[in-house]
C-alpha cells in the first residue's frame, strides 16, 4: 500500500528551465490583479476538475538511498480548490505484480490555498523577481511568501507566460508540512482547462513517517494529467 499524496503540493525531477536577466520586469501589483481577474471567476464557477492521473511512485529508504519498490497507478480524482480529492483507484501494480485497486490507500489532505481566487491576499504576499524559460515559453517568476504557517500554505515560486499571463508552473514546498511527513516538495506544470488550469504533469516527494503505523520512507512519484473536465457548483 502507497500513500497518494496529491493537493495542490517535492524533491524533483528537472523541467527544462533557465533564469535570465530580465530587460524590464512587470509591476508586481498590476502582474496579480491580472492574474485574479483571469482566475478568481473559476473558483465561483466550479469546485474543482475531475481527472485521470497516472503515478509512477518510486520508494526508498531515505537513510540509504536504497530503491524498495516501483509502483504504477491509475486513479481516477475529483480534485477539489478547498477540501481533499475523492479517488477511485482503477489498477495498481508494484514491482510489475498487478495488485487489488482496492489494496491501494488514497489517503488524502488539502490542496494548497489557490494562489489566485479573491481571498488570495489573505495567504499570500508576491514579489515579481525575475524571468525564466519553461518548457520553451518565456515566463515572469513570481516569488509567493505565504502569510500563513501551515501545510496548505505555498510558499516558492509561480511562472507566469509573459505573452498570455497564464499559469504555467510552480514549484516550492508547503510552509509547514503534515504532521505525517517529514518532507514534502513540489513541482507542477499547469495546462489551460475551461478557463482555469489544472496540473497536466508533476513531481513531488513525500518522506513519510507515522509512529508504529508507517515506516520511515521517502516516495518519489511523477504524475500525468488526462481526460480532466471542469466540476461544476
Amino acid at each position: 500500500m502507497r500513500v497518494l499524496l496529491v493537493i495542490v503540493v517535492l524533491t524533483c525531477l528537472a523541467l527544462p528551465l533557465c533564469a535570465q536577466v530580465p530587460e524590464e520586469l512587470p509591476d508586481t501589483p498590476t502582474l496579480v490583479s491580472k492574474l485574479r481577474a483571469k482566475y478568481a471567476p473559476i473558483y465561483k464557477k466550479y469546485t474543482g476538475f475531475e481527472t485521470t492521473r497516472d503515478f509512477t511512485t518510486k520508494t526508498y529508504d531515505p537513510e540509504t538511498g536504497e530503491l524498495l519498490s516501483t509502483a504504477r497507478t491509475v486513479v481516477r480524482k475529483k480534485e477539489y480548490f478547498y477540501k481533499e480529492p475523492d479517488s477511485t483507484v482503477i489498477s495498481h501494480e508494484e514491482n510489475g505484480k498487478k495488485l487489488d485497486p482496492g489494496d491501494y490507500d488514497t489517503t488524502e489532505i488539502e490542496p494548497f490555498w489557490p494562489l489566485f481566487d479573491d481571498k488570495s491576499a489573505e495567504h499570500y504576499d508576491f514579489r515579481v523577481s525575475g524571468t525564466a524559460t519553461i518548457e520553451g515559453r518565456p515566463c515572469i517568476m513570481l516569488e509567493v511568501t505565504p502569510k500563513g504557517n501551515d501545510y496548505r500554505h505555498f510558499k516558492g515560486n509561480a511562472y507566469i507566460t509573459t505573452d498570455t499571463v497564464e499559469l504555467l508552473m510552480i514549484e516550492g514546498r508547503p510552509t509547514k508540512t503534515h504532521w505525517a511527513m517529514k518532507e514534502f516538495s513540489v513541482k507542477y506544470l499547469y495546462e489551460p482547462v475551461s478557463g482555469g488550469y489544472c496540473m497536466k504533469k508533476g513531481w513531488f516527494t513525500a518522506r513519510v513517517y507515522v509512529f508504529l503505523v508507517r515506516p520511515d520512507r521517502r516516495h518519489v512519484y511523477e504524475v500525468t494529467g488526462r481526460e480532466t473536465k471542469p466540476l461544476v457548483k
